[in-house]
């Protein structure tokens, strides 16, 4: 699933793309992937694009927002020629074709100037919705300036597992497995410690771990994985699972103490963790 830095990846990318372009035309192909009206957006340019956990919102020139959740396997493709959509890399939802539209496609929305955007998604589970505000997750977004130390502290007020304890959206927005998994590594945390358990020292280092960690897989355009659902606008992969230390690293060697990384199941979800250096 995309995380904060896939998406903030995605906004990032499509800012130098789509600022000040004119929507002319709108696609549904799967309705029940579109909420709202489409007549709210048709003939609105484009003011700003904000993201909020790993929801993308592009705010309209009437005041609307356009929303978008990837969920599990979502895309969001940009073309310069939305009739002539070519990628220079395959495009894992289409079976590898370069070429869109595909069957995996949702929604089409196209611009003025011929350029348009692609909602590609295969599992069904993502959207795109028209509101009146954006579109903000219940938890607090990770690069919010309200996301401080003290906010954090509050929030680990459970007896929950600290790994699932920062899974939780509705008190963390952003955070998913991949970055979870890397910053408690980073923060030299046992994944199945109790979040109320965790001494001063501990909640202010996993802060600290956090915060960098997330920044450092935004320099990096995110984490594409094996099978490379999560790419960018241009078809083109992120690359920070080059520099993952302990997520799918199962049977390796830890990079500080040489001990073997495990792997255990909590919530459903894997976690990976060096069982000597995180207690």
């Amino acid at each position: 699933m995309p995380e904060l830095p896939e998406i903030e990846t995605i906004r990032l990318a499509l800012n130098k793309k789509i600022i000040g372009k004119k929507i002319t035309g709108i696609e549904i192909l799967f309705k029940k992937q579109f909420i709202g009206d489409k007549e709210n957006i048709l003939g609105q340019k484009i003011i700003k694009l904000l993201r909020a956990g790993k929801v993308l919102s592009i705010k309209l020139s009437n005041g609307k927002y356009l929303n978008f959740h990837l969920k599990l396997s979502g895309q969001i493709m940009y073309a310069e020629d939305i009739h002539r959509a070519n990628y220079k890399y395959p495009i894992s939802l289409t079976g590898g074709a370069t070429k869109l539209p595909a069957s995996s496609t949702r929604v089409i929305i196209r611009f003025s100037d011929k350029s348009g955007l692609f909602f590609n998604e295969s599992r069904k589970f993502g959207w795109v919705k028209v509101t009146d505000k954006q579109e903000i997750q219940k938890g607090l977004d990770i690069l919010s300036p309200d996301f401080t130390l003290d906010y954090f502290r509050k929030k680990l007020n459970s007896n929950r597992q600290i790994k699932v304890i920062l899974m939780d959206q509705d008190r963390f927005a952003g955070i998913g497995n991949i970055y979870a998994n890397e910053s408690l590594f980073d923060a030299n945390i046992s994944p199945e410690i109790s979040a109320s358990k965790l001494a001063i020292e501990q909640s202010n280092h996993l802060f600290k771990s956090i915060v960098n960690v997330i920044k450092h897989a935004i320099k990096h355009n995110g984490s594409s994985g094996k099978d490379n659902v999560y790419i960018l606008p241009d078809g083109s992969a992120g690359e920070y699972q080059y520099h993952f230390l302990v997520y799918q690293q199962e049977g390796k060697p830890c990079i500080r103490c040489k001990t073997l990384i495990k792997r255990i199941k909590q919530a459903r979800r894997s976690s990976y963790y060096c069982p000597k250096c995180q207690k």
